[in-house]
């Protein structure tokens, strides 16, 4: 592969490298330099990076070397003795020396960049605070001045969502984010009936209950309902529709609490574009009738109060005994098995025609290289590495093969129609024990820069027939705006916490709004809410989230 490729280059050029690789070793032995925005000082004159790309570097060096890396989360397992790091070292020449904090307080990070010691690499949350801290602290190189001068052909196999979505006001790229689900995951996971996957959010109703009143339509809003009532009418002491929304009044952020347990189905969305502003989804009319839905079956008895003081353990138990007649949950836990009759199941209802969900896709992890780092050269060549197919292959796919044995010595996988498969035998024991087979072969763990398509393509079946109906039913519902990521307020600025007085008004009324004695009161109440928001500061919100906006999106 390119990355890994020797390059015929002529002996001026050679001498030329030498010379670049030698001075920005020199420069970056020196750790207490962060003044710089410059991947490298190279005295009085320096290689620019269109310049270093034209160039064609060598083949990454294999020579050994260890690099320190934080991962910010205190749960995280793996410490670099698998097979698959193993694998890994054997082609680069890189050791990973991974340390973690004890609880996931901030309190260790927040120290090294109060000392401004920092490890070679930092791997933590795209949207932790300690990220902007070290841009904003000239902390960090930038990736894309990295990538131009020691490996540019990393910018062929990222997504291409990588290098344009993340920019700093400085239009600099500092964080290399995993999980992207961009353009080209899209199209493939479409492809390979992917897009919806056991996560989606969906609604469920008791098969043996729904047959036995002949399977009428519950395709819409006033025929599920009716539905419901007909058996309810039959099964007295069962709840008739049960969301499992306990949590509102503990919302870090107003976008958390507009569906009020009722997921997708209703539409409704925690931030609305009008042109270039945001306003809260607690304005829209798809809210208004999430309130009203939920009021008409609150007064015929078909939702009680349970849905929103239920802690997590008791909703499961009520599920998983057959106690009500539909709940919100998601596809992967859409077909629980009652208790109370082992010869049924609850079916995943299709989506309403005002089902819609919107992803920003814009990924999970960021890992960074600070300006501390050892050798700068080798760790974005490193990244280069991981971030290709053949690094895929070492750290999700593992060995290809036909015969299975075990987790640790694989195979893992087979190709299939040109697409990587994983071996039956090896995914059933995967999903029976994820991190127990993960200790055993590392592989799925070293997520540094996980490409959503390639890290998925193994678990992909296209000829599973039920998730093929699943993403017929739900997949055209679904849309993905990366331009709404990263939209939340720090609740310790002033604004943040006008947000956290506004969602304390909300906790006290919303309980009020669906258990009104009619549609006229609960509407009244909503009107009363907002008028009250309106005072406290829901303007104000809306404003610095339509900051927010323009300022992550000014760069793209």
């Amino acid at each position: 592969m390119r990355s890994m490729r020797k390059s015929k280059i002529s002996f001026a050029w050679f001498i030329c490298a030498v010379l670049i690789a030698g001075l920005l070793a020199g420069c970056s032995s020196n750790k207490g330099n962060s003044a710089s925005s410059e991947p490298a000082a190279t005295g009085s004159a320096s290689t620019s990076p269109s310049e270093s790309a034209a160039a064609s570097p060598q083949a990454p060096s294999t020579e050994p070397i260890t690099f320190d890396m934080y991962v910010n989360f205190s749960w995280y397992a793996l410490n670099w003795s698998d097979p698959a790091a193993k694998s890994i070292t054997e082609k680069t020449g890189v050791t990973l020396n991974i340390t973690k904090p004890v609880s996931d307080d901030n309190q260790k990070i927040n120290i090294m960049l109060s000392n401004r010691e920092l490890p070679d690499f930092v791997l933590l949350d795209k949207s932790d605070p300690a990220l902007q801290r070290m841009i904003d602290g000239e902390m960090l190189y930038s990736l894309d001045e990295l990538i131009d001068q020691y490996a540019p052909e990393m910018r062929n196999v990222l997504p291409e969502e990588a290098l344009t979505n993340y920019k700093s006001a400085d239009g600099k790229t500092y964080k290399l984010v995993s999980f992207i689900e961009g353009k080209q995951y899209q199209e493939s996971a479409r492809k390979y009936n992917a897009l919806i996957g056991s996560n989606q959010t969906s609604w469920s109703i008791r098969n043996d209950y729904w047959e036995e009143i002949g399977k009428p339509d519950i395709g819409t809003q006033d025929a599920f309902i009716a539905a419901l009532e007909q058996i309810q009418a039959l099964h007295k002491d069962k709840i008739g529709f049960y969301t499992s929304a306990s949590g509102i009044p503990n919302a870090k952020h107003l976008t958390e609490v507009v569906t009020l347990g009722t997921s997708a189905m209703l539409g409704v969305q925690g931030l609305v574009k009008e042109g270039d502003t945001l306003k809260s989804g607690l304005r829209s009319a798809e809210y208004q009738n999430v309130i009203q839905f939920l009021n008409k079956l609150a007064i015929k008895g078909l939702l009680t109060k349970d849905s929103y003081i239920d802690s997590k353990d008791i909703s499961t138990q009520k599920m998983n005994n057959g106690d009500v007649i539909s709940y919100v949950w998601t596809i992967g836990d859409g077909t629980k098995v009652p208790a109370d009759n082992p010869n049924t199941s609850y079916v995943v209802m299709a989506p309403f025609p005002s089902y819609k969900q919107v992803r920003d896709g814009s990924g999970w992890t960021a890992i960074a290289i600070p300006k501390t780092n050892k050798n700068p050269e080798r760790a974005i060549q490193f990244l280069s590495f991981l971030s290709s197919q053949e690094g895929h292959k070492l750290t999700k796919w593992g060995v290809e093969g036909e015969t299975y044995v075990d987790a640790a010595q694989g195979p893992h996988y087979r190709m299939v129609d040109g697409k990587a498969t994983y071996l039956p035998e090896y995914w059933a024991e995967k999903q029976k024990d994820w991190s127990g087979v993960a200790e055993k072969n590392g592989l799925s763990e070293y997520w540094l820069t996980a490409n959503s398509t390639w890290w998925n393509e193994p678990e992909w079946d296209a000829s599973d027939p039920q998730f093929a109906e699943y993403n017929k039913l739900f997949a055209d519902y679904v849309e993905y705006d990366p331009s709404i990521a990263g939209i939340t307020l720090d609740s310790s600025t002033p604004i943040g916490i006008v947000e956290k007085k506004i969602i304390d008004l909300y906790s006290s009324y919303y309980s009020k709004m669906i258990f009104a004695k009619d549609e006229s009161t609960a509407m009244s109440l909503y009107a009363e809410f907002i008028e009250k928001a309106d005072k406290l500061g829901l303007a104000d919100v809306e404003q610095a989230w339509t900051d927010i906006y323009k300022a992550n999106n000014a760069n793209r």
